[in-house]
This record gives structure tokens, C-alpha cells and sequence, in this order.
């Protein structure tokens, strides 16, 4: 994380990464292209804000959402930690204080076609 000038816990970095993302991936949707976004995507009104965006340039969003204990999320913390320069540990414990911010999706945004463009 270093590298690119900010540490994990920088929420303006992040921000700034997400953002350089998303222009790119806005710019390869409008040229036809297929694009993955992996941000967490915490709130239904992001995920709603990012829908409608692809659905302006005629695409097609599809949501993936797997759903994992949060005790199973810190023990596979834990072990990435080991490995993990220390500038990019995440402390455990912050899961518990993040699990309590996220908005699980409804069974309406899983469903294949949630928001998109009539063909």
C-alpha cells in the first residue's frame, strides 16, 4: 500500500483509487466491455449510485454477494495477516465495527437483471 503513497487505513486514498476505478471502468463499459468492480459496495444507496450509472451506459449489472460469518472472515484475516507486509495487516477486530456499517443486498438486488437496461 506504501507504493501507491497511502496506507490500508487511509480512507482518502482509497477513496481516490475507487474513484480512478470506476472512471476506468466507466470508460470500458461505454466501449462495450465487460467490468468487475470489487469495492465492497457496503450500502445499498452505493450500489444503487453505481447501478444507475452502468444502466445510463446501457449495461447490464449483475451483483455477487457472498455471504460469511464474520468469525470466519477474522480467521482468514488472521492468516493473511502472517503473510502480509505490515503496512497491509488489517486488524481483526475491526470486523466486528465493520459488520455493524454494511447493509446486507436484498434478494430483489441478487436477482440476475437487478437494474438494468431494457435490450
Amino acid at each position: 500500500m506504501s507504493t501507491l503513497g497511502f496506507q490500508l487505513y487511509d480512507e482518502g486514498g482509497r477513496a481516490r483509487v475507487e474513484q480512478l476505478q470506476w472512471r476506468l471502468a466507466q470508460r470500458l463499459l461505454a466501449a462495450g466491455n465487460d467490468v468487475i468492480l470489487e469495492n465492497g459496495f457496503w450500502s445499498r444507496e452505493e450500489r444503487d449510485s453505481y447501478r444507475a450509472v452502468a444502466q445510463s451506459l446501457g449495461c447490464e449489472t449483475r451483483l455477487h454477494y457472498l455471504d460469511v460469518p464474520v468469525e470466519e472472515l477474522q480467521r482468514r484475516i488472521i492468516a493473511r495477516n502472517r503473510d502480509a507486509p505490515a503496512d497491509a495487516a488489517v486488524d481483526p477486530n475491526d470486523l466486528l465495527a465493520w459488520s455493524k456499517m454494511f447493509e446486507p443486498p436484498t434478494t430483489d438486488e441478487l436477482a440476475v437483471g437487478h437494474g438494468t437496461a431494457p435490450p
